[in-house]
């Protein structure tokens, strides 16, 4: 399974906002980061999130910068309240899986 996948079917808007975001952790992570999912569309939920962030060490500082990066890719993209992110360590497989096979169902 790829690390980071996305859809180019999807919103234009949203796939720049993810891959500001992407940059944005990236920067302030330095290798922290594992794995980035996120949904088709700002508007799909999975656990309330719309974005998965899996992280090396979830701990709570960890946890408190990728909203900050989630807020400076929005304020540089003129959005606001569209990163709903959630934030994982590796061993939560499960989470993981839900997010990397989460369908739309029409």
């Amino acid at each position: 399974m790829p690390a980071y996948v996305v859809d180019l079917k999807a919103d234009m808007k949203w796939i720049g906002l993810v891959e500001r975001f992407k940059e944005e952790l990236l920067r302030r992570f330095n290798g922290g980061i594992l794995k980035i999912v996120a949904l088709y569309s700002p508007k799909d939920r999975l656990y309330d999130s719309n974005v998965l962030v899996v992280v090396k060490e979830d701990d709570a500082g960890v946890v408190e910068g990728v909203i900050e990066a989630a807020l400076e890719a929005e304020r540089e993209m003129g959005l606001e309240g569209v990163i709903s992110p959630l934030v994982v360590g590796p061993e939560e497989r499960r989470i993981i899986e839900g997010f990397e096979g989460f369908e739309v169902v029409c």
